[in-house]
């Protein structure tokens, strides 16, 4: 099978898989990711281009069986190294496709840097993630999508599906949230979508790892900062 019919057969099991879950995580969300990786790998310098093939099928599966969704689901675990060596492409390629799937999350990247910081990360699986050009593409183009605009409807979608609150006066946030922090109000009912950017969506920024992901970032962040501003513009209306 030639790589653009592995594409197509995975474009195809991807849009039926993700009609799973939430318009948060939908094939939309996935064909933007998979819009803005290739665009991406596309501007890498010459010494650190990228296979464009292993970014194309990264970004389409980087949500597939998503822990998030797993046990709402119930979902079986899905390997995508085997899914795409049974469509015919080759191990080494399929195995990296699902490498950098595995590390893609801000969940997965909390984790592994606490274990650096407490000495007991691989030193491989570090050079790998600091020089992976592929992982760089496909984590900041779903970062990219997880803020701005696209970032302040998802987040309202996702707490929607949740039954969470949008907005609490007097809020709480977790400043510098770890990795247990972060698994703990991703399963809670009551962590806020607003105590959501302030946890998460306002830290994506500073971790891009591309030049023009970097840039692209911060308008996006100023973006959400104006956001944040005109809901306590808004709230505070009618206050003595």
């Amino acid at each position: 099978m030639s790589d653009s019919e592995i594409i197509k057969r995975t474009e195809d099991f991807v849009r039926e898989y993700m009609g799973r879950y939430d318009c948060s995580h939908d094939w939309e969300h996935v064909n933007r990711v998979v819009k803005q990786a290739l665009a991406l790998s596309r501007t890498q310098p010459a010494e650190k281009s990228a296979d464009t093939i292993v970014v194309h099928l990264a970004a389409l599966l980087h949500d597939v069986d998503d822990a998030k969704y797993r046990v709402e689901q119930g979902s079986v675990e899905f390997s995508s190294e085997e899914f795409l060596v049974g469509l015919g492409l080759d191990r080494v390629r399929s195995a990296l496709v699902c490498r950098v799937v595995d590390a893609v999350s801000f969940r997965k990247e909390l984790q592994f840097e606490e274990q650096v910081v407490q000495g007991i990360a691989d030193a491989e699986e570090q050079r790998w993630r600091q020089n992976c050009v592929e992982l760089a593409c496909v984590q900041d183009a779903d970062r990219l999508d997880a803020i701005g605009a696209f970032g302040v409807l998802r987040c309202a979608a996702f707490s929607g599906a949740r039954n969470r609150p949008l907005f609490i006066p007097n809020d709480s946030f977790i400043e510098n949230i770890s990795y247990n922090q972060y698994v703990n109000t991703g399963n809670s009912k009551t962590a806020t979508a607003v105590s959501h950017f302030h946890e998460k969506l306002l830290q994506l920024a500073s971790r891009m790892k591309t030049k023009q992901a970097k840039e692209e970032a911060q308008r996006r962040h100023a973006f959400m900062l104006q956001f944040l501003e005109q809901i306590d513009r808004e709230y505070s209306f009618g206050d003595k």
